[in-house]
């Protein structure tokens, strides 16, 4: 290659080889995927777009009768967020035009699939804070209270506790439909993870204590939290809509069958914490520096 670089090949497992190269076939299906791509890349760059990233996932299958040749595949492209209707149609038209699918139209199988990446929502995470009312050197009377409440609940932990409790090696998550949570701690303090795959940033956790007041945790968000060996006591006074059903929204979600929270949870956590007065906000960089807004 005029590049200098070193391509290895190895024949697949199936096929008396090890496995731990790309097949030739492989490179096949490669050629195909990233033919697309620079063709999407050489007419977006003649229209003067912005193109973001583009992934294409390759699906191959091998025929298992007769002569071994791959018998069809399907791409499944991920095209980003910022490009419109009529741009999606130009690039699609596009790909019509890459010189390898019209040298394998004929011969293999070709289904594509296209996808638009949804639009990822800014994190939504909120605190209602208490409100101090009276107040004597062994006694605080503070206002619980959140406009709107229609449901309340007090949630005890006795010692260390996880709620939900996990399922084996996997964490289970509760999630709400139709409530909002508010969530007071009463006594103790309380450790809150929050995923939700829609945000841009989708692992939160809160070290949640008194002072901070009341954590709101929006529809469709994700939720596990966990007390310490002294346990903890919160007060939660949600929000709940016409269709709320208590036998359906408590049902524990597992990891173990979900990739899209697996990698909400992956992904950077961002902390909120109580110091000095305040909340604070930290993210912690892969270079181990911490931003605290």
């Amino acid at each position: 290659m005029k590049s200098g670089e070193t391509l290895r090949t190895d024949a697949p497992i199936d096929h008396a080889g090890k496995g731990e190269n790309f097949a030739p076939t492989d490179l096949l299906a490669t050629a195909v995927g990233t033919c697309f791509l620079t063709v999407m890349g050489i007419t977006a760059k003649e229209k003067g777009w912005k193109l973001d990233e583009i992934t294409v996932a390759i699906d191959k299958k091998m025929t298992t009768q007769g002569p071994r040749k791959i018998r069809s595949l399907l791409l499944q492209i991920d095209m980003p967020t910022n490009l419109g209707a009529d741009q999606l149609k130009v690039l699609q038209k596009a790909t019509k035009d890459c010189p390898v699918l019209r040298n394998l139209n004929d011969s293999i199988k070709i289904k594509v699939k296209w996808n638009q990446l949804k639009q990822k929502k800014k994190t939504s995470l909120n605190f209602l804070a208490t409100n101090v009312f009276r107040e004597t050197p062994d006694v605080t009377f503070f206002d619980a209270g959140v406009n709107g409440s229609n449901g309340s609940d007090v949630v005890i932990h006795h010692g260390a506790a996880i709620s939900p409790p996990n399922d084996e090696e996997f964490e289970q998550y509760y999630v709400h439909y139709h409530q909002i949570d508010h969530n007071l701690v009463l006594d103790g303090s309380r450790t809150f993870t929050l995923l939700n795959p829609e945000w841009d940033e989708p692992h939160h956790v809160i070290y949640l204590n008194q002072k901070m007041g009341a954590l709101q945790i929006p529809i469709g968000t994700y939720h596990q939290s966990v007390s310490g060996t002294e346990g903890s006591m919160v007060l939660n006074q949600a929000v709940r809509d016409k269709d709320f059903d208590p036998s359906k929204e408590f049902i524990p979600v597992s990891l173990r069958d979900r990739d899209d929270l697996r990698k909400a949870k992956a992904a950077e956590p961002v902390y909120w914490i109580w110091d000095d007065g305040r909340i604070r906000r930290l993210k912690v960089r892969p270079a181990s520096k911490a931003n605290v807004f």
